[in-house]
């Protein structure tokens, strides 16, 4: 099944990479780059799956992880470079499914974002 995916990641060559993995798989990808971005989105076209970087601007900000939990089902995974992350915990309390730690490969996303649209 393919999916309408959105990523926000402030990294040029993550965005990048994640488009042409996603897309290879049939994957509709729109990408922004913080989290500032993303309210407007959600106003038009659903997506089923969010893939955000912790990293990127606005994206730790749990009103952000809020707003995407109130509209229309849809999963939500964030990129993390540290395990020990103080956000993890919270994040999950806010519903996030689950984390791609970096470095990340084609394969494990692809596999995790088929599994989520499922």
């Amino acid at each position: 099944m393919k999916g309408r995916i959105c990523i926000v990641d402030h990294d040029l060559a993550s965005r990048g990479y994640l488009r042409e993995c996603l897309e290879r798989e049939g994957h509709e990808v729109i990408i922004v780059d913080s989290g500032f971005q993303v309210k407007p989105l959600l106003n038009g076209e659903g997506f089923n799956v969010f893939i955000l970087n912790i990293n990127s601007p606005g994206v730790r900000d749990k009103n952000l992880l809020i707003e995407l939990k109130k509209t229309k089902p849809l999963r939500i995974l964030l990129i993390v470079s540290e395990r020990g992350d103080s956000f993890l915990k919270e994040a999950i309390d806010l519903g996030v499914y689950g984390f791609i730690y970096r470095p990340f490969n084609s394969v494990e996303i692809c596999t995790m974002v088929s599994h989520l649209i499922r």
